[in-house]
């Protein structure tokens, strides 16, 4: 079997997409005891959810069958779950669940593992990870053996997506088919072994532990990789401008492209460097480039050479280290970028999963400032999140103040008191107060900046609302101006590679004044390991690789996305986020 039909053969499971739910997991009502007219409604309901009406699906079984004792009222919560997750309300979807599981009915052992695959497929949707792991690995024990392998492969997608910190608190369960997941994960991460040792490293396993699941059924990854002779490169070429302004930046790529490189113990390839700016156009040097007749390129960088290379016939595959405002695929193109919309896309996630969906956007004045509040605005269209206040600020203590009283209404609470005032012609005695309809503040600027804007808002009372930004945000290590609890309840996107446990890239110099750099010399370091394993991307497109920007996926269009981590500053120190920490718990509603 070649690699294309092995590829076919392990991606045409009928296996959702991640990101989305399921159609349903349940049939059309026909059991008995139940009225023809709430079998109708049920039925048509579950006709409107397949279809994409999601509020009519709630509205139909709110009015027609919830409300009343029956044998479909157990599933007709579980489809409400589903479609409320698709509207993007979590605490919603997981009050639906729990109604769900107060029934009589919820005791019986089908509708148990009905109840824990809907709320497994609820938390993938929304990117809590953990739990959909911990589901999953119990579904594991009880479903019929008919229903196993479709769990399977979805607990193995919930273990690839899974952080490193999360992997190694999961370990401390000591569980042993757990483990066993988890450490072939760890094969996958392990960035010194090549594709070819990280199949025998597995065999190994495989052989050591024949009665896991995973040993019994592997993972496609670890299938498609077997299938593919010669996915590793034997000729790289990095085509990068290392001269002029971009000089800094290519050289960090650089450095953290041998940096994976050297971490390789065996077989490593041909690598060359083409200077872009030793040529008169980018077409040039990717002739130049090409000449070498490469497995791969790396490069180039400045955005306007790819929008030109995107328009050439490319005989060999380039991964392009920036990418376009609008990516149309192109054949044998790629793009890697720190492009900050993945950051903008896992912070709305994380908040989602707490049912934070009232986001206000705070920038500074800097071009790059307003072009990342447009993406977030942009984002916020996409992710169905509501955008109360959109302020941007002179840095300036008045145009600081102004920003946070429009931002968070303080400024109308002013004018009420005023206008009473006026009306009475008594003073009043007030305090102005926060507005209640905002769950957090996303925030555009550099640390010395936030720095000046969180005590502003504890100022007005919004002490509880967290402030969410992007890497942008930590782009110097902390210096001693800086107050602790000044930083404290801002949360913001990282690169592992910047985390405390991460140590690839330790050998490299660090510049305490530039994380930025850190950041190129991730995104080089991740560019080789691509360059080893696109190819498992286009075969598998479910693939995931836990690198040093993050969890990298790719899209249909060849743009590579990545996960980062969160992290936040405790006492100066950079720690782990976790979102129950910083969003107030809504309140759920008794049906």
């Amino acid at each position: 079997m070649d690699a294309q039909q092995n590829a076919a053969r392990y991606t045409g499971n009928g296996s959702t997409q991640e990101g989305t739910l399921p159609p349903s997991i349940y049939h059309p009502f026909k059991g008995t005891g139940v009225s023809g007219s709430l079998a109708d409604a049920y039925n048509s309901a579950k006709i409107d959810y397949e279809q994409g009406e999601y509020q009519h699906t709630i509205d139909t079984l709110e009015n027609k069958v919830l409300p009343i004792n029956s044998p479909i009222q157990f599933d007709a919560y579980l489809l409400a779950a589903l479609a409320t997750a698709n509207l993007d309300d979590s605490i919603e979807a997981l009050n639906y669940l729990a109604q769900a599981g107060k029934l009589s009915s919820a005791s019986y052992p089908d509708n148990q593992n009905k109840l824990k695959q809907t709320k497994a497929s609820v938390l993938e949707y929304f990117g809590n990870w953990v739990e959909v792991v911990m589901l999953r690995m119990d579904l594991t024990y009880n479903l019929p053996l008919n229903e196993r392998e479709e769990n399977q492969t979805r607990l193995w997608m919930a273990v690839q997506n899974l952080t490193q910190n999360e992997i190694e608190d999961l370990y401390k369960q000591q569980n042993p088919i757990l483990n066993g997941w988890l450490n072939i994960s760890s094969i996958l991460r392990d960035q010194s072994l090549s594709i070819e040792q990280q199949i025998n490293v597995f065999k190994k396993w495989q052989s050591e532990n024949p009665s896991h699941p995973a040993a019994i059924s592997p993972p496609q990854d670890f299938e498609i990789m077997s299938s593919v002779e010669k996915m590793a490169p034997k000729k790289i070429v990095l085509m990068l401008p290392m001269s002029g302004n971009l000089e800094r930046a290519s050289q960090a790529i650089v450095d953290g492209f041998f940096a994976s490189f050297y971490n390789q113990k065996e077989a490593r390839p041909q690598v060359s460097i083409v200077n872009v700016n030793e040529y008169q156009n980018i077409s040039e040097a990717l002739n130049a480039a090409n000449e070498k007749q490469p497995d791969v390129i790396i490069g180039p960088l400045q955005k306007n050479n790819v929008a030109q290379i995107s328009r050439l016939e490319l005989p060999y595959p380039v991964i392009a280290l920036n990418q376009l405002d609008f990516n149309q695929y192109t054949k044998n193109l790629y793009h890697f970028s720190l492009s900050a919309e993945d950051e903008i896309h896992e912070l709305i996630n994380f908040a989602k999963q707490e049912g934070a969906t009232k986001a206000a956007i705070l920038s500074t004045q800097d071009t790059w400032a307003l072009k990342q509040s447009d993406e977030f605005r942009a984002a916020a269209v996409d992710e169905n999140i509501t955008i109360t206040s959109n302020q941007s600020y002179a840095n300036t203590p008045q145009g600081r103040q102004d920003a946070i009283q429009k931002l968070l209404l303080i400024n109308e609470s002013y004018a009420r008191k005023r206008l009473v005032e006026q009306w009475t012609g008594v003073s009043v005695d007030s305090i102005a107060r926060s507005r209640e309809d905002l769950d957090y503040v996303f925030y555009v600027g550099k640390l010395n900046d936030a720095k000046q804007i969180r005590p502003l808002l504890d100022f007005y009372f919004a002490d509880k609302i967290p402030m969410l930004a992007s890497s942008t945000l930590n782009d110097s290590a902390l210096d001693r101006s800086i107050k602790p609890g000044d930083i404290e309840r801002i949360l913001f996107t990282e690169a592992p590679a910047l985390t405390p446990n991460s140590n690839v890239l330790d050998e490299l110099p660090k510049n305490q004044n530039s994380n930025i750099l850190r950041r190129l010399q991730a995104l080089g370091a991740d560019s080789y390991l691509l360059a080893n394993k696109y190819q498992l991307f286009t075969l598998l497109p479910s693939t995931k690789i836990s690198a040093n920007t993050g969890i990298i996926t790719m899209d249909k269009d060849g743009i590579f996305h990545k996960r980062p981590v969160i992290m936040t500053y405790q006492k100066g120190n950079l720690v782990y986020a976790n979102s129950p920490e910083f969003f107030e718990k809504k309140e759920n509603t008794e049906k």
